[in-house]
């Protein structure tokens, strides 16, 4: 080993400072490793990244750790980037963290993409097979969790836009095993049959908050339901595979909403605008027929036509004015049609229907019973007390047979055994009963259970079985 001998002696002081300066060109490193003994300090956070071989101290300062508003947990695999720093006074070098990912998203993207080959090689996401939203749904059936605030906005949505009947099945929409929820949560909905559409999804969040809706089982529940079926995941820039298999995929619940349901205002507006082009329609038919009949009438008066030829024209033209009658009346009956059906599925409507026949009733109730006069109500009395005193007659030896089978069921309760002074000895292992001696081992454990109590007790000896007849009764 060669030395200068005029080299500048260094303290550890400055050694370590030197160390640190050239450390501070290392910025911006990006390390991948595992967690290992996270611990909080003074709101600072510790830890260690590891591999096979090799460990390596890092620092989350407070004001970085408020920002990231992570939980690092033993055996994270993470991707941490942040600069090297040599703490002077200890000696040791640490990466002083400033951003934080979660390594393993990798793989599973990896797998997302051999997973998402697959589906488009088999046909799920063919536009062929996606169902048509139904124009005016009785009941919408919605998949997500019961206390999220998606199942708040999908309800204020529809119950805003135009009330429907709601058909809810939950299901965990994140962390393990909530995919396979979400699938059965599906196919239950769609076999049952009471839903017109169905509503999937969930509000927003982190990739892995979303990824349920990224595996297998969910894209293939999609894909197997007869019912239409909307993707409502609350985000934007990534299209998950529920999106891509889903009939109709929405950007938010909201929105999901708004496209299951019209807005109550706007079919009447479109009523509205359809009587309106109507009457147009009407008018500009009349003018034409006006038009061909002032034609035909100048014909018939310059040509001076026979009196036959002119009752023909009466009657085309009366013909022709039946036909006019008839379309109208038709495109008539066609709106009022179109306006009746839209008020049967107002759910108000039907609810002060059945208001008003639940009052019909009531009153015809109470009409009937105070035109029945003495007599009948004497004879309804005793037809009464002849059904009560056959009923008394059935129920007499039913009681007794219940009493009965109640004694009999009190003397095979082994707490009556207990209470006359026997008592049941146990292994404390397993709890099962003794019938044998030789199931227990001298020096064993007992378990003695008595009417009021019970006791431990430890095997010192095992007693020969007494003849039969000579049992003595407990006392």
């Amino acid at each position: 080993m060669r030395w200068d001998e005029d080299a500048e002696i260094l303290t550890p002081t400055t050694t370590n400072q030197a160390v640190a300066s050239r450390l501070r060109d290392l910025r911006g490193l990006r390390v991948r490793g595992e967690v290992s003994q996270p611990r909080h300090s003074g709101g600072h956070l510790y830890f260690e990244l590891k591999d096979r071989s090799a460990r390596l101290r890092a620092v989350i300062w407070r004001s970085t750790l408020q920002r990231l508003r992570l939980d690092l947990r033993d055996g994270d695999d993470v991707i941490c980037t942040g600069d090297l720093d040599l703490w002077v006074q200890g000696g040791t070098y640490s990466l002083v963290v400033q951003r934080v990912e979660r390594g393993g998203i990798g793989a599973a993207f990896a797998a997302l993409q051999r997973l998402r080959a697959q589906l488009q090689e088999e046909g799920l996401f063919d536009p062929a097979h996606k169902k048509a939203l139904p124009k005016l749904p009785r009941t919408v059936g919605v998949v997500t969790a019961q206390t999220g605030a998606a199942l708040r906005d999908i309800l204020r949505v529809l119950h805003d836009r135009f009330p429907v009947r709601v058909v809810l099945t939950p299901a965990r929409v994140q962390g393990q095993g909530a995919s396979a929820e979400i699938a059965d949560a599906l196919l239950h909905l769609d076999r049952s049959g009471l839903c017109d559409v169905i509503i999937v999804g969930r509000g927003g969040g982190s990739i892995e908050d979303l990824w349920a809706f990224n595996e297998e089982p969910v894209a293939r529940a999609i894909a197997a339901c007869r019912t239409p079926v909307v993707s409502a995941v609350g985000h934007e820039t990534d299209t998950l595979l529920s999106d891509l298999v889903a009939d109709v995929r929405a950007p938010t619940p909201t929105a999901a909403a708004e496209m299951v349901v019209p807005r109550h205002a706007d079919l009447l507006g479109r009523i509205a605008e359809l009587r309106r082009r109507l009457g147009q329609r009407m008018q500009r038919l009349a003018a034409v027929r006006r038009r061909e009949w002032a034609l035909l009438d100048a014909r018939v008066s310059g040509d001076r036509l026979t009196a036959e030829r002119r009752r023909a024209i009466d009657a085309l033209l009366a013909r022709i004015e039946r036909a006019e009658r008839a379309e109208r009346a038709a495109a008539r009956r066609r709106l009022l049609l179109l306006t009746r059906r839209l008020t049967e599925a107002d759910p108000r409507q039907r609810l002060a229907a059945a208001r008003r026949r639940h009052q019909q009733l009531t009153a015809r109730l109470r009409n009937a019973g105070a035109a029945l006069g003495p007599r009948r109500r004497l004879r309804h009395t005793r037809a009464e007390a002849a059904l009560l005193a056959q009923a008394q007659r059935i129920a007499t030896p039913r009681r007794a047979r219940f009493a009965t089978l109640q004694a009999q069921l009190a003397a095979l309760d082994p707490k009556s055994a207990l209470r006359r002074g026997f008592a049941i000895v146990r292994r404390p292992a397993d709890g099962r009963a003794l019938r044998d001696a030789a199931e227990v081992e001298l020096g064993g454990s007992v378990e003695i259970l008595l009417a009021h109590g019970g006791l431990q007790a430890r095997v010192e000896a095992r007693l020969p079985e007494p003849p039969r007849g000579s049992e003595e009764p407990p006392r």
